[in-house]
């Protein structure tokens, strides 16, 4: 099994809501099909969380505080042990992702980021990003033929295809991807790609620097705080 090429692992939530899982070593990538009345409780855990909608609209509770998700826009956060949760009171499917890992991100976070545009500095390819205080995400439209050069980043880095297929290299392994599939690229790794198609390719990259996330020592002791919560 290819830790750069994660396998999917299927979950159904309930009889409605089904959810695609990759494991990327400490991070966990979540792909979410929400039909029309599904509602995901609020809860909380361990993990910070981050997402986004893909198509759809969604609306989003974070700790009391609700906003309409449109596709491509907005990212929410949930920070270690925040309350949140969801409902999809429209009647179009919401197709959405979602990224948790344990991290060290002690400051306060807006619940509810919005993504500006720019462009890569390398390529010249137009993006939209967004920083938070343990991520970076960024959209990129690769055109035909356009390659993503060989490069290594100090962050982690994980991607997601929205559309078409994109050939991307992870050290000495290479895959065609579609839309449903990731790649995941530690830090210092080599990585690129490549659009071999005719149409522009939409690429979704979720960047963690190497620094997010909690000594062994730490993960467990928040582990404790939020189990001991939740039994109260």
């Amino acid at each position: 099994m290819s830790k750069f090429f994660p396998q999917p692992k299927t979950i159904n939530i309930n009889s409605n809501v089904e959810l695609i899982a990759f494991q990327c070593q400490d991070t966990v990538v979540q792909l979410v099909s929400i039909p029309p009345g599904a509602t995901f409780e609020l809860h909380r855990h361990p993990e910070s969380q981050i997402g986004m909608q893909i198509s759809g609209r969604l609306e989003i509770n974070i700790n009391g505080t609700k906003e309409v998700l449109e596709p491509l826009q907005q990212v929410y956060v949930a920070g270690y042990n925040v309350l949140h949760g969801s409902i999809n009171p429209f009647s179009e499917t919401a197709l959405a992702f979602d990224v948790k890992r344990i991290t060290n991100s002690e400051e306060g976070e807006e619940a509810i980021l919005k993504l500006s545009p720019t462009q890569d500095e390398v390529t010249g390819f137009d993006c939209q990003s967004v920083v938070g205080s343990w991520f970076e995400i960024i959209i990129t439209q690769i055109p035909p033929k356009g390659i993503i050069p060989i490069r290594q980043s100090a962050s982690e880095t994980m991607g997601l295809i929205l559309n078409g297929k994109l050939t991307i290299a992870v050290e000495e392994e290479q895959q065609q991807l579609e839309y449903g599939s990731v790649y995941y690229a530690p830090a210092d790794a080599l990585y690129g790609g490549y659009n071999y198609s005719e149409e522009a390719v939409s690429l979704i990259e979720i960047l963690i620097p190497s620094g997010s996330r909690f000594s062994l020592k730490d993960t467990f002791s928040k582990i404790d705080v939020a189990r001991s919560l939740t039994t109260s």
